[in-house]
């Protein structure tokens, strides 16, 4: 099982992206694995292609689509108890998604993640693998 966080499939997704090689040799490294995303991750997701990138309309659909129809999805809104509490306990500031994606796959005991968030990355511990955001 592995976690994908927003920015490995905006990468993925998105062939104009600075990390679009390295998420298609992941995606590879990856295709046996069970590929877990949260509504959450979709959410940003979808936020960063309309707000941020401002993609068209139909790349966002098509996009959204096969979040949902290509990898199993978990309602992450049973974390954010657990995630407020990681956050006030946490001796950084970072953003409640990465807290919430903590949380969940802690909680559902998922051991690697693919990002390309690096403050992520360092906050996760030695627990997590990283199929990583600089290499």
């Amino acid at each position: 099982m592995i976690f994908l966080d927003a920015n490995y499939l905006v990468s993925y997704y998105i062939d104009t992206e600075d990390y679009h090689k390295r998420a298609l040799e992941i995606a590879k490294d990856i295709a046996e694995k069970e590929k877990i995303i949260s509504r959450s991750i979709i959410a940003e997701t979808i936020n960063v292609l309309n707000n941020k990138l401002k993609m068209d309309k139909k790349t966002i659909e098509v996009t959204y689509k096969k979040l949902i129809e290509d990898y199993t999805l978990i309602e992450d809104n049973y974390f954010y108890n657990k995630a407020i509490k990681k956050a006030i306990a946490h001796e950084k500031r970072l953003p409640f998604f990465d807290f919430l994606y903590m949380a969940l796959m802690e909680e559902l005991e998922i051991e690697e993640i693919a990002t390309f968030d690096k403050h992520l990355c360092d906050s996760l511990g030695p627990r997590f693998s990283v199929i990583q955001w600089g290499n």
